[in-house]
């Protein structure tokens, strides 16, 4: 147990959990069920998740006796699913939608991370997400997968290829500065 404090401690994990819990209450208080008040709920957890992504010793972390690839991609599951998890607690929206946007934030997080690195991680999410509030719902399913109604199949292909895409990069890769 003292292995995952250290580790939680070193990614200030305790300190984004706070964030995305306070950010979940302050959506809960807007009482909105737009589909634009659960993208910026699912922006912020994943904004918040992604200052995890890498430790402040990149160099530090290769040296390491541990198995990074498998704890890289556990970090970031976990961090979907609580995104997920404390988004479908607030009961406003589709769970299959939440859970399609945070597994397709979570990756492209992944993938931003393993380009541009840790510090600007959360950036090609947040993009895509204000692309998404701007475009609204249209026929292209794979730009504005996030906005699309649950049952749309190339909305949930797109979330799920950048959810596997994003989790094997980060995992095997990590985040730039590290190889």
């Amino acid at each position: 147990m003292r292995l995952l404090v250290l580790y939680a401690r070193s990614r200030g994990l305790f300190a984004a959990f706070a964030v995305m819990l306070a950010s979940t209450v302050g959506i809960w208080a807007l009482d909105n069920r737009d589909w634009r008040i659960l993208l910026l709920a699912l922006a912020m957890g994943v904004c918040a998740m992604s200052a995890g992504l890498g430790s402040p010793d990149l160099k530090l972390d290769r040296t390491g006796a541990l198995p990074w690839p498998l704890w890289r991609g556990t970090h970031l599951v976990v961090a979907a699913a609580v995104v997920c998890g404390l988004t479908t607690a607030l009961q406003m929206w589709d769970a299959g939608m939440i859970l399609r946007g945070a597994v397709g934030l979570a990756g492209l997080t992944g993938l931003t991370a393993t380009v541009l690195g840790s510090q600007l991680s959360w950036t090609l999410p947040v993009l895509w997400t204000a692309v998404c509030v701007v475009a609204g719902p249209t026929d292209n399913t794979i730009l504005t997968w996030l906005v699309q109604s649950p049952e749309s199949t190339g909305a949930l292909l797109t979330a799920t290829a950048l959810g596997v895409l994003g989790l094997a990069a980060y995992a095997i890769r990590g985040p730039r500065g590290i190889s």
